[in-house]
């Protein structure tokens, strides 16, 4: 497939004004970025907590859009106190939050958080309580996010963590933490997990223990899978709201986003970030929504094959010799595969030469349970770019190239695959330009 930027990108340089000359160091520093915008473009991103976009949802980051405000979501005849906005407020009004809401399953979505952490801080502030009240969420070691607990505590509130293994909380432990604590807010956080969260267990016993406990979800590293629904929606489940980053297996831009079917969370949400976010960074915003209106026609299919090919790749490193965490037959049930190289040298060094082959990885050293620096691999990007089952057997022949200390083979294995990604699940930049001049 081809990363080509349509000329509707606007990305050709200008020539000079006659007479003068463009300084040696920034016509260096031009070529520099080109060459190494199609070095990336040529990768392949195996990183879980990253994805690519698409050519129609990054045309708005290079737009007069991305330095203006745009506050007035209600349109208010009487608030356009910011102008610069005004003439493309209905992508975000008509398009972005429309699509967000059937995509979702919920009528109340707030698409203004810039980032996860932010979309954290804004639910925690939200729904948290009052100070002193106690926040339950996933401790770190069981693979929750590293920020939650710290995070809770600056806000003034308790921090309460609760254990979590193949994606099912403690019970016992909940029920005890429901009883004793009586928390506010149950905010579940699992980031590094080879298995979907369970939150209708957790949900009963909230009802049951504590009812006057809110459940939040952080979704970020399984929206696309929620939102495509090869997993199931955590407001059917039985959670009061869900938030996550837009950009993991979601292949937005790097924002974060907020849903709720209950009117009162959807306020106590908005207020919160009212008075924690100024601009929601609008050309990003616009993003989103192309990025979810694409996505309604291509996220079922995309969603699914992330399932196929995450089982698919760490089925082929394993049966080419690699320590794949994980059931023998089943070593994965998100976009998630961790695999034990060695030690962290020889980690660091099949790494670097998977780099080098133009293979970008993840190295952890705390994913839970498992001591020592770990490959925590993701296959949402080469998936959404197209690639299949078949291409993950060659990625693992890549590694086994890149391990043997052969990274110019790896390389060509990489091409390779790159060739055969012809059905992206997005609309080409080809499909673009048709559709510009039809």
């Amino acid at each position: 497939m081809s990363w080509e930027s349509p000329e509707i990108y606007g990305t050709e340089l200008a020539e000079a004004p006659s007479g003068t000359e463009i300084p040696i160091s920034v016509d260096r520093l031009l070529k520099s970025w080109l060459s190494l915008t199609e070095e990336s473009r040529e990768a392949l991103n195996l990183v879980p907590s990253e994805n690519r976009m698409s050519p129609l949802a990054m045309l708005p980051l290079s737009s007069d859009f991305y330095n203006r405000y745009f506050f007035n979501d209600r349109l208010d005849s009487g608030f356009w106190q910011f102008r610069g906005g005004q003439s493309a407020s209905h992508f975000e009004v008509d398009v972005a939050l429309p699509s967000l809401r059937r995509l979702t399953a919920s009528e109340y979505v707030n698409l203004r958080p810039i980032s996860g952490l932010n979309t954290m801080l804004i639910a925690v502030a939200g729904l948290g309580g009052v100070p002193g009240s106690a926040v339950v969420s996933i401790g770190h070691d069981w693979g929750g996010h590293y920020a939650t607990s710290a995070l809770v505590e600056r806000l003034g509130l308790r921090s309460v963590t609760v254990r979590v293994e193949r994606g099912k909380v403690d019970a016992s432990e909940l029920e005890r933490v429901l009883r004793q604590d009586a928390p506010t807010l149950v905010y579940l956080d699992l980031q590094n997990s080879l298995d979907p969260l369970d939150v209708p267990p957790v949900a009963a016993a909230i009802r049951t223990h504590s009812p006057g406990t809110l459940l939040h979800v952080d979704a970020s590293h399984v929206l696309g899978l929620i939102l495509g629904g090869a997993i199931p929606n955590p407001l059917d489940a039985g959670a009061d709201s869900v938030g996550g980053s837009t950009h993991k297996t979601f292949p937005g831009p790097h924002k974060g986003i907020l849903f709720t079917r209950d009117a009162e969370i959807a306020d106590r949400l908005r207020r919160a970030q009212f008075n924690l976010l100024s601009s929601h960074h609008f050309a990003e915003t616009i993003s989103l929504g192309l990025a979810a209106l694409e996505f309604e026609n291509f996220g079922a299919a995309y969603a699914e094959q992330v399932l196929r090919n995450a089982t698919a790749f760490g089925r082929a490193l394993r049966h080419r010799g690699f320590d794949v965490i994980g059931d023998p037959e089943r070593p994965t049930g998100t976009h998630q595969v961790w695999v034990r190289i060695g030690d962290a040298p020889r980690t660091d060094h099949v790494a670097e030469n998977l780099y080098l082959a133009g293979i970008r990885v993840n190295v952890q050293t705390d994913l839970p349970g498992l001591p020592g620096a770990m490959f925590r691999l993701g296959v949402s990007e080469v998936t959404f770019e197209g690639a299949d089952e078949d291409a993950m057997g060659l990625l693992a022949d890549a590694f086994v190239h890149a391990a043997d200390g052969r990274p110019g083979r790896a390389a060509g294995i990489r091409a390779d695959i790159r060739a055969g990604m012809t059905r992206p699940y997005f609309y080409t930049g080809a499909e673009l330009r048709h559709l510009q001049h039809s």
